[in-house]
C-alpha cells in the first residue's frame, strides 16, 4: 500500500506542477506601450498607510494603500493617491483574490494604476504595474514589464528589448510622456 502511494506520488507531482505553472501563465505579459495605455493614472511616491475595508455594496473587501505622490507621469493626481487591492480581512472575516499586488508602508514605488468599475484605482495588470524604486531613483526587483526602444528619447531608436529594470524614474517619465504625446496614451 506505502509503495502505491509513493508511486502514485511521483506520478502526481509532474502533473500538479504543470497545472501550477499553466495557472500562473493565465495573464498575459503587458508591453510597456500596453501597460502605459491601459493606466489612467502612472505616479511615483511613497506608500505611507494601509487599510482594509469593505466595498460601498459590502461585498468584497480591499486593501487599501495610501501613497504620498512625488511626480505624475500621466494622469492627473493629488498629493496622495489610493491604491486599492481585492482582498484582505475586515470584521473578522479574511478575503483572498489571486492576483492581488501587496505595498509596505516605507516603500518607494511607481505605479501603473487603472480604474476599475467600482471606482478604485488598482495596479495595473495584475501586479505588472508596481515598480519598487531604490534610493538612487532607479526601478528595482519587480521591473518584469518590457520596453522596445521604438521611441526616440534623445537618440535614435532601435528594435531592441530590454526591462525597465535599472531605469531612473526619470528616464521612466520621458518614455511615459513620449507615449502619452504620440499615441495619446490610448492606443489599442
Amino acid at each position: 500500500m506505502f509503495r502505491n502511494l509513493i508511486r502514485w506520488g511521483a506520478l502526481l507531482a509532474p502533473a500538479l506542477l504543470l497545472f501550477q505553472t499553466a495557472s500562473a501563465s493565465d495573464i498575459p505579459r503587458l508591453s510597456f506601450d500596453e501597460m502605459t495605455d491601459v493606466s489612467e493614472i502612472v505616479v511615483s511616491g511613497h506608500v505611507t498607510r494601509t487599510w482594509t475595508a469593505w466595498d460601498a455594496e459590502h461585498k468584497y473587501i480591499w486593501t487599501h494603500y495610501e501613497l504620498a505622490v512625488s511626480a505624475v507621469h500621466k494622469g492627473a493626481a493629488g498629493p496622495t493617491v489610493d491604491i486599492a487591492e481585492p482582498g484582505g480581512a475586515a470584521d473578522g472575516i479574511a478575503m483572498s483574490i489571486s492576483g492581488g499586488t501587496g505595498y509596505r508602508v516605507g516603500e518607494s514605488v511607481l505605479v501603473f494604476l487603472s480604474r476599475m468599475p467600482n471606482g478604485y484605482l488598482r495596479t495595473s495588470g495584475f501586479g505588472q504595474g508596481k515598480f519598487l524604486v531604490d534610493a538612487n531613483g532607479q526601478l528595482q526587483g519587480s521591473a518584469t514589464l518590457k520596453i522596445a526602444d521604438t521611441v526616440t528619447v534623445g537618440s535614435s531608436a532601435s528594435a531592441a528589448i530590454r526591462s525597465l529594470d535599472g531605469m531612473t524614474v526619470s528616464h521612466v517619465n520621458q518614455l511615459v510622456s513620449a507615449r502619452v504625446r504620440i499615441h495619446g496614451g490610448n492606443a489599442q
